[in-house]
């Protein structure tokens, strides 16, 4: 075997061991969850499961788009797959084929925790050329505390998601502005993929590339033409990848009056609570956790002879600063020509930036422990480091195994007669009462995305008009019917007979794109007083259906989108075979 045949087999020995360790790890975090079977439900948890749901059953129904909900949200026809990235919930809904639905989440989220290492590790490996540093950082990236908080305490699915591909993001940035700008597509990717995780996620890492790129031309770094020609390059890439998400925006969001989570600046937590929530180490959206506490503590030392790595340490610390009080919002938000930048909602969404950023500081620093020693002694110190990492992991969600671990039955999910109650904020799901989740109203979001008429942010009780939709309420003429609809994917079905002529209101809601069928003939319509379809119809029986349809543009922006990403896929395997 010559010298160049046996470096590319140790090369392939080592990824190979790489992704082994990662899948190691991934069923490591996993198993214990799996194999107790239940789930703690909080937070925006029974929003994603209730659009998991949607998916299955359509899917389940032989139809893969999923526009509105239908099966699920009462049956309203609101259009929270429209509007809120839905693409990697897909291979969630499908391990439902396979597993019992919270298995089948517990899987997803190990795929997910994978996924975020490997990410991670590539995009490490790529920045600083060593191999144990892109481990560490990858590991102790993926356990941060503000990530479990995401994945495994409230729920946040989205944010959980376009957690795993901030790395991406940041380090395409960092390519076209500052390093290797043909690497540019690099940046184009991890946008779109942010995207399809999170619009907000997306809007916030656009914003902080776009400030420290500002930064970075006052301080006199001005990019020559192939930078700007990178930059160009890669923004029109993210909008071939991401027109066919955008397009909904555009149709249905924009053209109507929808209700969304106001915006503003809560959940302001001190430097002191950030500081204990971060000792305490548990998952968490107060505190970062005790690993990257102390990279923010130490990390001084270990990067001052180095330029890029201060640079690096000072963002970790400017986004601690941004995720407390300690920064003054409550004087940001008396300044009326700032409002929009209370879209964030929550400051502590800032801690995403914060881990990344410590979470490179702190692979700096314990990469020093493996400094000038033999190789039996680098495979002890990284047994040692994972293992450490391992014992902060389950630290970090004990008090979720805790709450699933023979649970009290005074917690467990149970049948109600309220039509208006929500899902008990620490409720505990096992198999057997999975199915009484989408008897409850989402405790977060059930009318996000309703017209502004009937948006009763979470405050249904309150709106006679998000009642009304919620327990459907036909309405012809002045009376008011109960009746149950017949639904099927993205089209919900009522029977209306008729003694007279009469305006009929059904509780489903308009958008651009719906169309309504009367005895299968397309008919026009109107929008009623809560944002419902409404029509005007003679004495009969009818049979009305109300559809969701996608534009044809939307489908040609998705096989644009599709071809793209098979084109980036042939360069990057052709690479890898030059390489």
């Amino acid at each position: 075997m010559d010298e160049s045949t046996r470096k590319r087999r140790d090369l392939w020995i080592r990824k190979i061991l790489v992704v082994g360790l990662f899948i190691g790890l991934s069923i490591l975090f996993t198993i214990t969850f799996y194999i107790n079977g239940r789930l703690g439900i909080d937070s925006d948890g029974s929003f994603h499961f209730s659009r998991v749901e949607e998916i299955y059953r359509n899917l389940k129904e032989g139809s893969f788009f999923t526009f509105i909900a239908t099966h699920t949200f009462h049956n309203s026809g609101v259009g929270s797959f429209l509007f809120y990235p839905s693409v990697f919930i897909y291979p969630w809904a499908t391990l439902r084929f396979i597993f019992d639905p919270l298995r089948a989440f517990y899987v997803w989220y190990g795929l997910v925790m994978f996924l975020t290492m490997a990410i991670a590790y590539y995009v490490m490996f790529k920045f600083s050329q060593r191999r144990i540093r892109a481990i560490i950082f990858a590991i102790f990236y993926a356990i941060s505390a503000y990530h479990l908080y995401l994945g495994l305490k409230n729920y946040v699915i989205g944010e959980f998601i376009a957690y795993t591909f901030v790395p991406l993001v940041m380090y395409g940035f960092y390519e076209v502005v500052f390093g290797d700008a043909k690497k540019w597509p690099l940046l184009s990717m991890g946008v779109a993929l942010l995207l399809y995780s999170h619009l907000l996620s997306t809007v916030m890492a656009v914003a902080i590339m776009a400030v420290i790129f500002i930064i970075s031309l006052i301080c006199g770094r001005i990019p020559d033409k192939a930078r700007w020609s990178a930059l160009a390059k890669s923004v029109g890439l993210a909008l071939l990848l991401s027109a066919w998400m955008i397009y909904p925006f555009i149709t249905d969001y924009l053209k109507s009056d929808l209700g969304t989570p106001l915006p503003g600046f809560s959940f302001q937590y001190t430097m002191q609570e950030f500081w204990a929530a971060s000792l305490e180490n548990s998952a968490t959206n107060r505190g970062i956790g005790i690993a990257l506490l102390i990279a923010a503590l130490f990390g001084w030392y270990f990067v001052k002879s180095d330029r890029r790595e201060r640079i690096i340490y000072a963002l970790g610390l400017t986004f601690i600063v941004l995720s407390t009080s300690l920064f003054p919002y409550s004087v940001l938000q008396r300044v009326e020509s700032l409002s929009f930048l209370q879209v964030i909602q929550f400051p502590y969404r800032f801690s995403v930036y914060s881990s990344f950023f410590l979470a490179i500081v702190l692979s700096l620093m314990v990469t020093r422990l493996f400094d000038n020693k033999k190789k039996y002694q680098r495979i002890v110190t990284l047994l040692g480091v994972v293992s450490v990492a391992s014992l902060l992991y389950f630290n970090s969600v004990t008090l979720m195994i805790d709450r699933i671990s023979d649970p009290d039955p005074n917690v467990m999910l149970r049948e109600t007669d309220d039509r208006f109650a929500t899902v008990p904020q620490g409720a505990v799901l096992d198999h057997a009462n999975y199915k009484l989740l989408f008897d409850y109203l989402v405790l977060y979001g059930e009318t996000d995305y309703y017209p502004k008429r009937s948006f009763a942010n979470n405050y249904i009780t309150t709106n006679p008009a998000a009642q009304s939709i919620i327990l459907h309420h036909v309405k012809v003429g002045e009376k008011v019917i109960e009746k149950t609809p017949v639904v099927a994917p993205n089209e919900i079905t009522y029977q209306v007979a008729l003694k007279k002529k009469a305006t009929v209101d059904l509780p489903v809601i308009v958008y651009p794109g719906t169309k309504v069928y009367v005895n299968g003939k397309n008919v026009s319509h109107e929008t009623s007083k809560r944002g419902t379809v409404m029509l005007k119809l003679n004495q009969g029986t009818y049979k009305i259906t109300t559809r969701y349809e996608m534009s044809k543009i939307y489908y040609s922006m998705l096989f644009i989108a599709l071809l793209s990403w098979g084109g980036l896929a042939i360069v990057g395997v052709r690479k890898c075979y030059t390489h």
